[in-house]
């Protein structure tokens, strides 16, 4: 089932590497200036190999007595972003009783998305080439993906930047910017995530217009995944797996842009009850002008 968000997707067997850069030569400047300014994807090889958490969360037991009472929620089944999907598959457990799951050796799918392990926090170290970065709109600073052969159906996020830093095991990611010349068709195919079961959902549809990048990542890598930029994660290993989601609030242009993107493109505010920083991005729509922008975005969600 997880490698159908790829292999049913007529735009991955055409995609491009994105541009891919060693963590130990990569500056501040160069990060934020050529990439991050221009909503760039990038591939960063290393980023993330000192962190404790590389090694630390092999063991299950060790996760077991940092956070193990934490409630979470155990998808058996790959993370869908639709309900009608994800729904059935979902049990309410405890932290230690989804790491049992996952690390059971005929456990074939399940996976744990949370932002609720605090005690793990300390396992994450810095990130040299991000500096001083202002708090996220749309997520918290930290997320965290724990599974056993499953990825993620494709999305995107209307706001904030991304570092997905891979932990353990190997997963491809594959990408495709929300830019012109994409359009309301592609978007309501990944919406629906029909093309699970049937692929001639693409027919007719010329994924060649577009731009299709991808993105393998080894233990201590990370991709950086700008705002508005679809894309779908199948892992290449079929263990235990974890991947930590870093995010920060994007430049104003890059806000600005979203904005105005969300209310008048072919894509939708997603998640916008859940979002713990809107005031702070009511704010900073007042100061570009763009309150009323923002309401109307605001309004088109979902």
């Amino acid at each position: 089932m997880p490698d159908k968000i790829f292999t049913h997707v007529p735009g991955m067997k055409i995609a491009s590497e994105v541009p891919v850069l060693n963590a130990d030569e990569l500056s501040e400047s160069v990060f934020h200036g050529e990439y991050v300014a221009h909503s760039r994807p990038c591939l960063i090889r290393g980023a993330v190999k000192h962190w404790p958490a590389v090694q630390k969360w092999r063991d299950a037991d060790y996760l077991k007595n940092r956070s193990g009472q934490t409630g979470v929620y155990l998808y058996q089944s790959v993370n869908h972003i639709t309900a009608r999907r994800l729904k059935p598959k979902e049990r309410v457990c405890s932290f230690a009783e989804a790491l049992d799951y996952l690390n059971a050796a005929d456990t074939k799918l399940g996976i744990v998305s949370t932002e609720l392990l605090k005690e793990l926090l300390p396992d994450l170290g810095d990130i040299r080439f991000l500096g001083k970065t202002e708090p996220s709109f749309w997520y918290t600073a930290a997320r965290y993906f724990l599974y056993r052969n499953a990825g993620t159906s494709w999305h995107y996020h209307p706001f904030d930047e991304t570092l997905t830093c891979q932990l353990i095991g190997r997963k491809k990611i594959g990408l495709v910017s929300s830019d012109p010349p994409f359009d309301q068709e592609l978007c309501s195919i990944f919406f629906d995530e029909d093309y699970y079961e049937n692929p001639a959902v693409f027919d007719g549809f010329d994924c060649s217009k577009l731009k299709w990048l991808s993105a393998t990542l080894e233990e201590g890598d990370a991709l950086y995944i700008p705002p508005l930029w679809w894309h779908g994660v199948v892992p290449q290993t079929q263990s235990f797996g974890a991947t930590a989601a870093i995010t920060w609030r994007s430049p104003l242009p890059v806000i600005a842009k979203c904005i105005n993107k969300l209310a008048y493109d072919d894509v939708y505010m997603l998640g916008k009850t859940g979002a713990p920083g809107f005031q702070a991005l009511l704010e900073t729509a007042r100061k570009l002008g763009l309150e009323r922008e923002l309401k109307i975005a605001w309004d088109r969600g979902v």
